[in-house]
């Protein structure tokens, strides 16, 4: 059941710096990838000093290009929602968790806003698993929503918005009964 929503947020990686990152490697590669086609299969001149056949090439260029693609479009469609209402925090990370999770206060021990070093903590943003830190599902920055659970998990929702997150987690602490 839901409630009124008193926070929500949705994340994407476009247009970061994981984004261009993506793109500077992709342009050259695909380049250089259509520079060895062109001169291997149209012109009919070997590329390289030990070329491969052309089905070969073919194949080869087609896969990379495929990855290239699979990799860009991951990061195109990626995205983190968070909302919170009277009476559960909702997630979904898409595409690593699809559907809307719910979290109780029954589920939890303790939950907080808080600053994180994303890098040494987690080992970077995106989904991220650490023992010892738990769970993190981050796009960008360093504050995110800590949430300790009752069977000692650990989960991390970043966030853009830390002061309005820490407003209405103080609401819905209200509502848990929660310090």
């Amino acid at each position: 059941m839901k409630g009124k929503v008193i926070f929500t947020e949705t994340q994407m990686f476009r247009y970061t710096w994981s984004w261009w990152l993506v793109l500077l490697i992709s342009v050259p590669m695909i380049g250089t990838l259509l520079f060895g086609y062109y001169n291997q299969i149209v012109l009919g001149e070997p590329w390289g000093d030990n070329p491969i056949g052309d089905s070969a090439l073919i194949l080869t260029n087609l896969i990379t290009i495929l990855i290239l693609l699979g990799i860009f479009l991951l990061f195109h469609f990626m995205k983190l929602q968070v909302e919170i209402d009277a009476g559960f925090i909702r997630y979904r990370f898409f595409p690593f968790v699809n559907s809307l999770r719910s979290i109780s206060a029954e589920e939890v021990k303790k939950i907080y806003v808080r600053q994180y070093k994303p890098i040494w903590e987690y080992g970077g943003w995106g989904y991220r698993v650490r023992p010892g830190s738990g769970k993190a599902m981050n796009v960008k920055g360093n504050w995110g929503l800590q949430i300790e659970f009752s069977n000692g998990k650990k989960l991390l929702l970043g966030t853009q918005k830390p002061n309005e997150l820490e407003t209405a987690l103080n609401e819905l602490k209200v509502n848990w009964r929660m310090d």
